[in-house]
C-alpha cells in the first residue's frame, strides 16, 4: 500500500511540476508548458530592437511603442530554434486605452499583414482575428499564416492579447505543424488566472 501511495505521489508531483506561476501585477497566471518543450533563456535585446525599427518604418504615429515590457517566459520545442515556441509578456496598456482592446487587435492585424520588403511576392500571408475565452477572460487572437509557395512550407504565428489589471498581456506562438499547434493551443487555453 505504501508503494502505491508513493507512486501516486510521484505521478502527481511530476504532472504538476510542469505548471508554473507567473505574476501580472496581482494576478497569477498558471501555465503548464507542453511536453517536449523547454524553457529558453535568451537575451531579447536584438529581437526587440529589430521589432522597434520595423514599427518605426511603418510610420504609424498612432501606435505607441512600449518601453516597459516584462517578459514572463520563452519556451521552445527541444529540437527546434526558430519555430514551435511560446513567448509571453506584458506591458503598459497605452494602446488599449487609445484604441480599446478590439481596436488594438485590429491594429496588430494590420501590422501583421505588412510583409517586410525582402519577402518574396510569391509568398501568401493570411491574417484573421477571432475571440478566445481563456479561464473566463476574453482574448483576441490574431493568427497569421505565411505560405512559402516555392519551398512548400508554411508556419503560423498566433498573437493572443488581453488586458489584465491595466496591463496589455500577450502570448505569442509560432508553429509549423498540426501536432505542435495542438500542444501549444492546449497549454494556453487550459491556463488559469487567479
Amino acid at each position: 500500500m505504501r508503494y502505491i501511495l508513493f507512486i501516486l505521489f510521484v505521478i502527481f508531483s511530476f504532472k504538476s511540476s510542469g505548471q508554473k506561476n507567473y505574476r501580472i501585477e496581482n494576478t497569477i497566471w498558471k501555465f503548464t508548458q507542453p511536453s517536449g518543450y523547454i524553457l529558453k533563456i535568451d537575451n531579447f535585446d536584438k529581437e526587440i530592437k529589430i521589432g522597434e525599427e520595423y514599427v518605426k518604418k511603418l510610420d504609424d504615429e498612432n501606435y505607441t511603442l512600449s518601453n516597459d515590457d516584462k517578459i514572463l517566459l520563452s519556451i521552445v520545442k527541444s529540437d527546434s530554434s526558430q519555430v514551435n515556441m511560446i513567448f509571453a509578456s506584458y506591458k503598459n496598456n497605452n494602446n488599449i486605452k487609445k484604441f480599446t482592446l478590439k481596436g488594438t487587435a485590429e491594429k496588430l492585424a494590420e501590422f501583421f499583414k505588412v510583409n517586410p520588403k525582402d519577402d518574396n511576392p510569391k509568398n501568401n500571408v493570411f491574417v484573421k482575428i477571432s475571440e478566445v475565452i481563456i479561464d473566463k477572460k476574453k482574448f483576441y487572437l490574431i493568427s497569421k499564416t505565411t505560405n512559402y509557395t516555392e519551398h512548400n512550407y508554411s508556419y503560423t504565428s498566433d498573437y493572443y492579447v488581453t488586458e489584465i489589471e491595466g496591463k496589455e498581456f500577450s502570448i505569442v506562438t509560432i508553429y509549423d505543424n498540426e501536432i505542435d499547434r495542438q500542444k501549444i493551443e492546449k497549454s494556453i487555453t487550459e491556463s488559469t488566472f487567479r
